[in-house]
């Protein structure tokens, strides 16, 4: 027909769409008290597009989306009750300051529902196609819950909780109508089928610890927050009777503490320290009083991360996470604790038994401490003393139903990470000059390992004596820990008969960084300069780059037991590479301002990396010299010296540098067995860089600068 034959040729598209968005009541009164039931609180959002499409290719191509929103915010500023506020007693503040707010500050939730409907239908143009062409549809109903609400319980204690529920909502195979229709409406009054739960809690505190008597300098805030994190299996174990992959379950929690003391505030209780400071006048007792009571403030910051995932999991989530008809996983895991829950899990028979499950349960674990103090020896003299430990673990197994034990086992168990922590290795920073290829360091590392191999030998039971190479019985040259305990004897100057063998220091020790700027206010100075600052900064660090935990490691009286091919006792973490890393930033540095516009700065620099590959007994040290000097001035109305343009007057700022830098790098490799070390990199480089700047206006800035370098490689690999 005609209308057939219009239908086959017309290309025809509608496009159709409603939308209200954040329909909501104005509060008409901004001065007016926010209430928790205001109708203001509420708004509601609605949108509807649908994209109708014929053509001679398709017989019919439908889309409709559908999106609505309902919100609720509160919102408003916290107050707070303060029963005990006219007590007038300053030893009783802690109790005079207690307060407590009733109602959280913002309150809110979101419930989102977004659907896509869409079905394709193609035309039959072929008279000998025999394949029956189907209409295929792709559909996807999504329900989302956002909840959240932020309380200051007091002033020093805030609460912030957010939770994330995300949903589907199941729809039949095919067209939705009839019965199909009423089972969509039936899944959507559950709201979907959960197959993501989030939620965080953040607790933070200042711990008024202040408020008590003489402690008015001691500053603790506090943080916690946690997450937890539920998971739906995949739709093939949903589908298929014969599997059941399970759910996963995730947490995580942050700790943090940060104190802080004001030794300041501290000594001024004294009578005696605020007579003296506060004296003009000099003396002994004054020099003495600023040295006893140097420390000025310390201050420290610990945070500890850690985490739990769980696959396999059986229950479902009903409320904050929780199955109630499973009691599971419990409060305590729901809000960030990182007790084994395994053995929980099974004896309540939360965990699946299907032996295709291979996801692993993960325990991770980070750490970081920081330490710092401020110390003001003298006047203008001031010491800064750091020190710092960082430790990452990740633990990790197969944990699964084991046919062959008619039980659960842990399959391949592992435990891996890195460590870095502060140390001082001064004591043997100047016993090499960094042109030197030999390294008396390096001989003594060698020569300490029989002394520390004894020391082990003493404390493993299962060792049995010293060998006839003067090493002890499972702890030879090529043992990973005389290795470690012996570089570190070495390179930190110690006696390898009291080293500490433990290949993990615990004890963070200080580096530190010295400034003094009060050389300009001796007279003599003073006549050229109105500043001249020394300076003088030093870190070390050790760091475990990688280790991991050995399945066949086994103790014995406890001490390990098991050996390796070459007959040492297996240490419990195997260590890939140890490094150290010192720096002099700077070894002397000085910054210098004459009284004509003239700054100069001179800086000695000095660093060594030392890298232990403990696979191929192969020591990497790089040693880093640098001699910087640097040059400034900086005029306005600029004239040319001798003469020159005298017509010439540069009126805006005229900006000279000249920087000289003097750089001395070498890489050697020291092998054990291999006499003579080898040079695997480095150069002397001499840099040479003077630049002039003159700012036209604010557009226009002219520069004429020089660059130079000069290097002189030590092989012919870094020769460029």
């Amino acid at each position: 027909t005609r209308d057939s034959i219009l239908n086959y040729a017309q290309d025809y598209t509608l496009r159709r769409g409603i939308n209200f968005t954040n329909v909501r009541k104005i509060r008409t009164d901004p001065e007016a008290k926010v209430r928790l039931w205001d109708i203001e609180n509420w708004s509601l959002s609605y949108a509807y597009t649908e994209y109708n499409h014929r053509d001679f290719i398709n017989k019919n191509a439908l889309q409709k989306n559908y999106r609505g929103a309902l919100a609720y915010n509160f919102n408003r500023p916290a107050s707070f009750v303060t029963p005990f506020n006219k007590i007038k007693n300053r030893n009783l503040s802690l109790i005079k300051d207690m307060n407590f707010s009733l109602l959280p500050s913002v309150l809110n939730f979101r419930v989102e529902v977004n659907r896509l409907y869409s079905e394709n239908t193609l035309r039959d143009n072929d008279p000998n196609n025999s394949i029956p062409i189907v209409t295929t549809f792709n559909k996807n109903f999504l329900v989302s819950r956002l909840y959240g609400i932020s309380w200051d319980l007091t002033k020093s204690l805030k609460l912030d909780f957010n939770a994330t529920n995300l949903s589907v909502v199941d729809e039949p195979e095919g067209r939705i109508t009839g019965l199909k229709r009423d089972t969509v409406w039936e899944n959507l009054k559950k709201l979907g089928r959960t197959t993501d739960y989030t939620h965080t809690l953040n607790l933070s505190y200042t711990v008024p610890i202040n408020k008590l008597p003489y402690l008015d300098f001691v500053n603790l805030v506090t943080r916690y927050q946690t997450q937890f994190n539920w998971v739906t299996e995949p739709l093939i174990s949903i589908n298929n009777p014969d599997i059941n992959f399970g759910n996963s379950i995730q947490n995580s929690r942050t700790i943090q503490v940060n104190p802080t003391l004001n030794m300041n505030s501290l000594y001024n209780k004294f009578g005696f320290y605020r007579r003296i400071s506060g004296s003009q006048e000099g003396g002994i007792g004054k020099v003495l009083t600023n040295f006893l009571f140097s420390i000025k403030n310390l201050s420290g910051s610990y945070i500890r991360n850690d985490g739990t995932f769980l696959p396999g999991y059986l229950p479902q989530t009903d409320l904050f996470g929780m199955d109630f008809s499973a009691d599971a996983p419990g409060v305590g895991f729901l809000f960030g604790s990182q007790e084994d829950i395994r053995q929980k899990a099974l004896a309540k028979g939360w965990l699946t038994r299907d032996t295709l499950m291979n996801q692993l349960y993960v325990n991770t674990l980070n750490e970081k401490l920081n330490l710092r103090g401020s110390l003001e020896l003298f006047r203008d003299f001031r010491l800064e003393l750091t020190s710092f430990k960082d430790q990452r673990r990740n633990f990790s197994t197969n944990f699964k139903y084991d046919n062959t034990v008619n039980g659960f086992a842990s399959l391949s168990p592992i435990t891996s990470g890195d460590y870095s922590i502060s140390i001082i290795s001064l004591g043997s920073a100047f016993k090499e000059k960094n042109s030197a290829k030999y390294s008396a360091r390096f001989q003594q590392f060698l020569a300490t390992g029989e002394v520390v191999s004894q020391r082990l030998g003493q404390e493993n039971p299962n060792s049995s004596g010293t060998t006839g190479s003067g090493f002890a019985d499972g702890y030879n040259q090529n043992s990973q820990d005389v290795i470690i305990a012996s570089l570190l004897a070495a390179y930190m100057n110690k006696d390898a008969s009291e080293v500490s063998l433990n290949s993990f220091p615990k004890i963070p020790l200080p580096n530190w960084r010295l400034t003094y700027n009060g050389l300009a206010k001796l007279d003599f100075i003073s006549e050229l300069f109105t500043a001249f600052d020394l300076s003088h900064g030093y870190s070390s660090t050790y760091n475990i780059n990688g280790y991991n935990s050995l399945i066949r490691y086994a103790e014995l009286d406890g001490a390990s037991a098991v050996r390796d091919v070459n007959d040492n006792f297996l240490p419990e973490y195997q260590i890939s590479q140890v490094t150290l890393y010192e720096q002099f930033i700077p070894l002397l540095g000085i910054d210098m301002r004459f009284k004509s516009n003239v700054t100069m700065s001179v800086e000695y620099r000095k660093s060594r990396s030392l890298s232990y590959g403990i696979a191929n007994n192969q020591l990497s040290q790089q040693k880093d010299q640098v001699f910087v000097v640097g040059f400034g001035y900086r005029t306005a109305n600029f004239r040319f010296p001798f003469g020159m343009f005298k017509s010439v007057n540069l009126k805006n700022d005229l900006n000279f540098k000249l920087d000289v830098a003097v750089r001395d790098n070498k890489t050697v490799i020291y092998r054990a067995d291999v006499d003579d070390p080898e040079i695997a990199a480095g150069s002397k480089n001499i840099t040479f860089r003077p630049s002039i700047d003159y700012v036209l206006n604010q557009r226009f800035n002219l520069r004429i600068f020089y660059d130079s370098n000069i290097t002189k490689p030590y092989t012919s690999q870094t020769f460029n």
